[in-house]
């Protein structure tokens, strides 16, 4: 609520930009500069929200970094235009002063739209973790028939709250960014079980260790998820405004046998279901912000 407020505050001063008429130019200068510290504000207090999500694992902090480094570039250009109106308010030039208005003011709402969007999004609870079993039968990495059904049923709430965040922000280009981590216990994989020569199918090495044979192992999982995740959105882009300004960036990774988040829990035994499992963290964020997927539509 109170972010919504100070966006309030932004609208009134973008409004004020672009009804000053001529007996009041001489403070143009002036009320975009304000305006514009308002806008930096802002963005540093998106700096802040983004590294506390990161350490929520509600994004991921390859994703916090670049979306810090668009931030901050944003940040760079809103000092150069703030510099900008202090010299173009020292010299007085009403038309210099109007020109420059009219621009810095195309400026400021496009970083509102993106930043208002961010915001939106860090209201939202953007983690989710599922047993493997789930989704997966012992020793596989595909969903089988008998559990696609629950498996979809898993993941459909995700779906549709990434749904209904496109349609909060209509005619807005943005990356849904899907990351996706296995995790795996310590139990080995049988060489003469029917998923080793699977999992060697896909390694570099015709030797694994059982960590490396474990690491591949919730790495496919992992990419089952999020690739399910994906499809599902695909099939209900009717619900979406404009599906055309929707890109997609999927990423998985395999864990293996790292201990999932032991700041949680810290009682994991090597056979331990709760080291069994995918976790999923989805952000739908401004091409702006996370230029890294613009041009990936395909999962």
């Amino acid at each position: 609520m109170v972010r919504s407020l100070r966006f309030i505050g932004f609208l009134f001063a973008c409004t004020a930009l672009a009804s000053c008429t001529s007996s009041r130019v001489q403070t143009l200068a002036k009320t975009t500069q304000e305006t514009l510290e308002l806008v930096k504000k802002e963005a540093q207090r998106a700096i802040e929200l983004t590294m506390q999500k990161v350490k929520s694992y509600e994004v991921d902090p390859d994703i916090g970094k670049e979306i810090v480094a668009n931030l901050q570039s944003a940040e760079k250009q809103v000092d150069e235009q703030i510099a900008a109106a202090n010299e173009i308010e020292k010299r007085g030039n009403r038309e210099e002063i109007l020109r420059f208005a009219e621009k810095t003011n195309i400026i400021i709402q496009s970083a509102l739209t993106d930043l208002r969007s961010l915001n939106d999004l860090y209201d939202i609870s953007t983690f989710t973790q599922f047993e493997t079993a789930t989704f997966f039968p012992t020793g596989d990495y595909t969903i089988p028939a008998d559990k696609m059904d629950a498996a979809k049923k898993s993941i459909e709430p995700i779906v549709k709250r990434i749904i209904q965040f496109f349609g909060e922000h209509p005619n807005q280009r943005f990356v849904a960014v899907v990351v996706c981590y296995g995790f795996s216990d310590e139990t080995p994989v049988s060489k003469e079980s029917p998923l080793y020569p699977k999992l060697i199918s896909r390694m570099n090495t015709t030797n694994p260790t059982r960590q490396e044979l474990n690491a591949k192992l919730s790495e496919l999982r992992a990419k089952t998820i999020a690739t399910l995740l994906v499809d599902l959105i695909k099939v209900n882009e009717g619900l979406v405004p404009n599906p055309k300004l929707i890109n997609y960036d999927i990423k998985w990774l395999g864990k293996g046998e790292e201990l999932p988040y032991p700041d949680k829990i810290k009682d994991y035994k090597p056979q331990d279901k709760r080291r069994r499992m995918v976790s999923l963290i989805w952000n739908v964020l401004p091409g702006s912000l996370y230029a890294q997927g613009v041009n990936n539509t395909n999962p």
